[in-house]
């Protein structure tokens, strides 16, 4: 199949995924408000509930024989009686009932992300493309494949356009053969001006030299559709950037992969701009403002790869360190931020390599990049989210490179989870974080023996898991 077929296929598939999230939050929603309305007219309010009776019992099942009584009462016209009020009781005192009712302003969130979502879809806007394709549940192979393709077709159209308006303002043939009859001489360089430039670039040119060796990989060898996908990546960030407004989990990318894109740009500015001063500075014809212009847009580039190198310089040195003690994030119960039991065979296999890959190194970027940092502001603490297919898991790093697993969750909903633990359980995550660091003797014996029951947690049957 075809990059762009397979696309629009994924793309399809994926509206109609949120149209049916949509409609499912929209329900629950629609439910919480007809169980919410005034009972004063009892008979009124039983009415409702018995018109939108299939749609309760899709959403809870478990009340089938409270409905049963209300429709049988309420035909019968006999309403006053005791066993009426206590199947609304039932009804509203149902746990997953009540949940439904508490959570109204979350599904109303749900809804606006989902809409917004759908909105990004239908715009088709190269930044919600390439947002969807890193998300999507296809091979790494698949998303470089569509994602070249999307990012060429966008740079030709744009190419193809820009050189229209060129076309539509080029001088008048007229005007062209007047300026070779004009009477202005070529201006006289200043040569102690030029030639100062030229000191202060020969001083640094090493320098330049080293910084775009070092980096050089990211763009040696790349043909012109990935060349341009990062440009057109790094145009969408600064757009999102000048509105103060940077979130690059709805672009798709994570902080690292933020950070090499952003290298592989200035290495691009940078081997041009130094090409184009090399040239204007043996050309004797050349005005020294274009020379003090690239020299300075030069100048400007190396000083951003410098600070850049030394944050990814600083970044692989602690991701390669590694790490033996991993740790949960516990309730007073001494009970976990998820449910194993809940997850398939698959997922729990995915969710075992997550906690694996942290005896062996905290990230993977040269096997995938499948690791981000959530963004929020709320958070006290920086969390990261690690993916293996659709399973995530999310952490904070202690001190000495320890792990404080937080939960285990779906991809749609580990933002979500994640944040919620973050803002509602702060002050227990700060006091884990803390017996991690003071390793007190109760809290890791807590901690000994809730692995020892993760590990029959997260053992599926038939395999054997050490």
């Amino acid at each position: 199949m075809e990059p762009k077929e397979k696309y629009e296929q994924l793309l399809e598939q994926q509206s109609q995924e949120l149209k049916r999230e949509l409609n499912k939050y929209n329900t629950m929603i629609n439910s919480a408000n007809i169980l919410n309305m005034p009972k004063s007219d009892i008979r009124k309010y039983i009415s409702n509930l018995l018109e939108h009776q299939k749609t309760f019992l899709l959403l809870f099942p478990q009340l089938t024989s409270n409905f049963q009584i209300l429709r049988f009462f309420y035909d019968n016209n006999a309403l006053e009686i005791e066993q009426v009020q206590i199947a609304i009781n039932n009804i509203l005192t149902d746990e997953i009932v009540k949940d439904c009712l508490n959570n109204i302003e979350k599904y109303q969130l749900q809804v606006k992300n989902l809409e917004s979502q759908l909105k990004e879809l239908d715009a088709k806007s190269l930044t919600a493309k390439a947002a969807f394709i890193l998300n999507a549940s296809i091979t790494d192979e698949e998303k470089i494949s569509i994602l070249k393709d999307l990012a060429y077709t966008s740079c030709k159209s744009a190419t193809e356009k820009e050189e229209k308006n060129k076309h539509n303002e080029m001088p008048k043939v007229h005007e062209k053969i007047e300026s070779l009859f004009t009477d202005e001489k070529p201006i006289n360089i200043n040569q102690e001006e030029l030639n100062n430039i030229k000191d202060e670039y020969y001083k640094i040119k090493n320098n330049i030299e080293s910084i775009m060796n070092k980096y050089y990989y990211l763009i040696n060898g790349k043909d012109e559709k990935y060349i341009n996908y990062n440009k057109e990546m790094a145009r969408a960030i600064k757009a999102q950037e000048s509105q103060d407004n940077l979130n690059l989990s709805t672009l798709g990318i994570d902080e690292f992969q933020y950070k090499d894109i952003s290298m592989t740009v200035l290495m691009l500015d940078m081997l041009e701009t130094k090409q184009e001063l090399e040239l204007q500075l043996n050309n004797p014809n050349a005005i020294l403002e274009d020379i003090n212009d690239y020299f300075n847009m030069l100048k400007e580039d190396y000083d951003k790869a410098l600070t850049l190198d030394k944050i990814l310089t600083e970044e692989k040195k602690e991701e390669e360190k590694n790490t033996n003690e991993i740790y949960f994030l516990l309730d007073e119960s001494n009970t976990p931020f998820f449910d194993m039991n809940k997850f398939s065979k698959e997922e729990k296999k995915h969710s075992l390599s997550l906690v694996e890959k942290f005896g062996k190194s905290l990230q993977e970027y040269e096997k995938g990049r499948h690791h981000t940092k959530l963004q929020s502001r709320r958070n006290l603490f920086d969390i990261y989210v690690n993916r293996s297919s659709s399973m995530c898991v999310s952490y904070i790093r202690a001190k000495d490179n320890k792990v404080l697993i937080l939960t285990f969750a779906h991809i749609n909903d580990i933002y979500d989870d994640s944040n919620s633990i973050a803002q509602n359980y702060s002050y227990l995550i700060e006091n884990t974080l803390k017996n991690i660091e003071n390793k007190n003797d109760f809290f890791l014996e807590q901690q000994q023996e809730f692995t020892e029951q993760f590990k029959d947690m997260i053992a599926v049957k038939g395999d054997e898991h050490k």
